[in-house]
């Protein structure tokens, strides 16, 4: 390979291939490794000269949902995101740093130490990509908040109490400290979803006022902390937006923002818009036209939260629709959100495809074959083998795209088979659905076999273990609530038996490989999480197990649990009154209470 160094800034950056030898011309380390990636997986070209139509194009990694990336996890993705095309990189901590002078502040929680945080902005800044710190400065702090030292700083559970004097102290010291270990002049810093602000112990302390007043002092006093430090601020602004519709809709129709309305806020802020929601280009240039002279960022996402596998199918639908909005209304800033919602229990790895896209986006479209391209050079594994992941949701009666994002596989692995909510929801054949949960894992299998890539071997053998359990899952709960049913009671529950004896050891079996995965891409505090949720399905088979036992034997009179009627699911996110959607495990595992949580 030939380099060739550009002498100017503004030089387009440019590659091309002859006789088998790569020549890049450029001027940044980060160019240089995008030419790179650009040059080994365009096949059907010999050379481009690349201008960029997106000034900013960064990941955002959520670190705060249990998992914790290890520094060579970090390292990796940051030198794939080089070769993608990206430029930043934006961290997502709560509390998972430390931060001096606190020390309970992400105790237990994978903090990465302050010699970590330099360690990786180092490592970033040396393959061209800007570390960018991503915190909360008001609400989602609920696991800071949990500690007593935390408590004169306490508006609600998830909020800080706005104007305590302590409550400054921290965030100033937020502030100082990523002034210090990060050498980006940039933080993000956070403000979204605070809506119960100002209702708990800021209520009972000072009395009511209107939220948007709090918010707002709040906002002015971070970001002059911000300029004290030498830090260019920017928030998410759905609390802003809610408020100019009637019904705190932040997707709703308002009014663009006007100059007038614009010089209330802190000069020099940015409003990062976040939406992975819709699906047209139409609609996200409606919301878009709604910030008005606001400096805005738009920050999309890849589908890797809620549940074990991505949804790339909507992931690169509503990508590409909000990038082309992006692109004709000049909005220059992207960040790729990878949130971690509800246990963290997607791979990293596995949205290797919906990052390619968007690298490619910030040059001009993007062709599958591009991003196959992608797939094949960081993981010798086509496309294919992980849109292949999706169809554990895709099940018969739902649709190949699931733009409405449902995890149906996540609701069968932890909702209960005695006490069922959902499996009648979603099939009215579970020997269907058992055939077609069994005919996937072969297909996982397959493509293990064919990657020398060992990490994602092991993450396709955990989906093919997974799907060899909800197989047998669909098949265990039909025969337990056929045995209230059918006259040949005994027999029914003898095989209901073996069912939950053959689950309970291939639940332990996909415990293994899940902690393998686990263990190759994170840190290990917030592993336990996951080691609760399958022990306690492997527990469960043992339980009923025994129950069965104990009735057979007439030690106890009634399996209750089997005997109550079926209703259509209908809980608050269910799409049509009867279909489940994207619930998370506390409302998944249980109608019944799992703990009690206050909220002041």
């Amino acid at each position: 390979m030939e380099v060739e160094w550009a002498s100017a800034p503004n030089s387009l950056p440019s590659w091309k291939k002859a006789d088998g030898k790569l020549s890049i011309t450029c001027y940044t380390a980060g160019d240089a490794l995008m030419l790179i990636g650009r040059g080994l997986t365009q096949s059907d070209k010999t050379s481009e000269t690349l201008e960029p139509r997106f000034t900013e194009m960064a990941a955002m990694l959520d670190v705060s949902r249990n998992a914790v990336y290890t520094l060579a996890t970090l390292k990796t993705f940051l030198c794939q995101l080089a070769m993608m095309g990206y430029t930043a990189c934006y961290l997502y901590m709560e509390d998972t740093y430390e931060l001096p002078g606190y020390p309970y502040f992400g105790y237990r929680r994978g903090r990465y130490s302050v010699e970590e945080q330099k360690e990786i902005d180092r490592f970033a800044q040396s393959v061209g990509i800007e570390l960018v710190p991503c915190i909360q400065t008001l609400a989602h702090l609920r696991t800071a908040i949990r500690w007593s030292y935390m408590q004169p700083m306490r508006d609600t559970v998830d909020n800080l109490k706005v104007g305590h004097p302590e409550t400054e102290a921290l965030v100033e010291a937020m502030i100082a400290h990523f002034s210090k270990t990060f050498q980006s002049r940039r933080i993000h810093l956070g403000m979204d979803e605070a809506v119960s602000l100002g209702t708990g112990r800021y209520l009972r302390e000072n009395g009511y006022r209107d939220h948007r007043e709090i918010l707002m002092n709040h906002l002015h006093t971070v970001c002059r902390l911000c300029e004290k430090y030498g830090l260019q601020p920017m928030i998410w602004d759905d609390m802003l937006f809610r408020d100019r519709t009637p019904l705190m809709d932040y997707y709703g129709n308002s009014d663009p923002v006007s100059e007038q309305d614009a010089a209330c806020y802190p000069p020099g802020l940015t409003f990062v818009y976040w939406d992975y929601y819709h699906d047209t280009q139409e609609e996200y240039e409606a919301q878009i036209r709604r910030r008005g002279c606001l400096k805005t960022a738009f920050a999309g996402g890849v589908w890797k939260w809620g549940g074990w596998v991505p949804n790339l199918t909507k992931s690169f639908q509503d990508s590409q629709a909000a990038a082309e909005a992006c692109y004709s209304l000049g909005v220059q800033h992207i960040l790729v959100t990878l949130w971690g919602d509800d246990g963290e229990e997607t791979p990293l790895a596995t949205v290797l495809p919906g990052m390619a896209l968007y690298g490619l986006l910030r040059y001009g479209s993007a062709a599958p074959g591009q991003t196959d391209a992608y797939c094949r050079l960081f993981s010798d594994a086509p496309l294919a083998a992980y849109t292949l992941m999706e169809k554990l949701n895709t099940i018969p009666g739902i649709p190949q795209e699931n733009l409405e994002a449902l995890i149906p596989h996540k609701l069968l692995l932890y909702g209960d088979m005695a006490s069922e909510l959902f499996q009648p929801s979603l099939t009215s054949a579970p020997a269907t659905l058992a055939a077609y949960y069994e005919a996937l894992a072969p297909q996982f299998a397959a493509f293990a076999q064919n990657t020398r890539c060992e990490s994602l071997q092991r993450i396709l053998k955990m989906y093919q273990c997974l799907s060899q359990v909800l197989s047998i899952r669909c098949n265990a709960s039909a025969a337990l609530h056929d045995a209230v049913t059918q006259q040949s009671q005994q027999q029914s529950l003898a095989a209901a038996t073996d069912l939950l004896i053959e689950m309970k050891a291939q639940v332990e079996a996909l415990h293994e490989l899940t902690v393998e995965v686990w263990s190759q891409e994170r840190k290990g505090q917030g592993m336990e999480i996951l080691d609760l949720r399958l022990g306690g399905v492997a527990a469960r088979c043992r339980a009923l197990c025994k129950r069965i036992e104990l009735f057979t034997e007439g030690r106890i009179d009634a399996l209750s649990e089997l005997e109550e009627s079926f209703l259509p699911y209908q809980g608050i996110l269910s799409l049509d009154g009867h279909t489940p959607g994207r619930e998370a495990y506390g409302e998944i595992v249980t109608a019944n209470t799992l703990c009690h949580q206050f909220s002041v």
